[in-house]
């Protein structure tokens, strides 16, 4: 398949394009051709998130208080180091997880890790970042809809993921369409108890 065309007349624009049993979302940002791509050991090394910056300073987190989302302070910083990124790129490389990553080029600035069968009808989402150079650009919508896609084809009905609590993680969530799960996973929510667990309905538009 050849790289989709500049589309930066519409720069609000998404180009979706099948690529086999895959889709590929292309989209141009100032010229910049970013594409989502289904990843396995053709297009990915252990060595493809080098440069990938998962830093995040957190100053407010929700928690649950009486049923209802309250936000509280709990500052606190999130950061992966080399050893964590070469980790995590032999999660992706495992087998064990359908991988989305956004590309510039052969750089890797965006992942989302879905595992492959099904909860309750739920594919579960088990990482989803962006690198913090790339953030606010569309990228995180791009791979959720990718994992979107993945899901329907499956057979599932929603999306699931236990959330960072963080203000900025739970806000982007929630745009997305994702609310508190009535029947959350329980191994998820003991393993991250101050987690939020969160699914998305997906059979209507989130």
């Amino acid at each position: 398949m050849k790289p989709a065309k500049c589309i930066c007349q519409k720069p609000e624009s998404m180009l979706k394009l099948r690529s086999g049993p895959a889709f590929s979302y292309t989209y141009c940002e100032r010229h910049n051709v970013l594409e989502i791509k289904l990843v396995d050991r053709n297009n990915f090394t252990r060595d493809s998130l080098k440069g990938f910056r998962r830093y995040q300073e957190v100053k407010n987190v929700y928690r649950l208080q009486n049923g209802k989302l309250t936000l509280v302070p709990s500052p606190f910083t999130e950061d992966w180091d080399d050893a964590r990124l070469i980790e995590k790129a032999e999660e992706i490389l495992s087998g064990r997880y359908v991988t989305y990553c956004a590309f510039e080029g052969n750089h890797v600035v965006g992942e989302i890790m879905l595992i492959p069968g099904l909860n309750k009808g739920r594919l579960i989402i088990d990482s989803f970042h962006v690198s913090r150079d790339y953030r606010r650009r569309g990228i995180g919508r791009a791979l959720f809809e990718a994992a979107r896609q993945e899901a329907l084809d499956r057979g599932a009905h929603a999306l699931y993921a236990s959330c960072c609590s963080s203000e900025e993680t739970i806000n982007f969530y929630t745009t997305l369409g994702f609310r508190l799960s009535s029947d959350p996973v329980p191994s998820l929510a003991e393993a991250e108890p101050y987690d939020l667990q969160m699914e998305c309905n997906i059979k209507r538009v989130c």
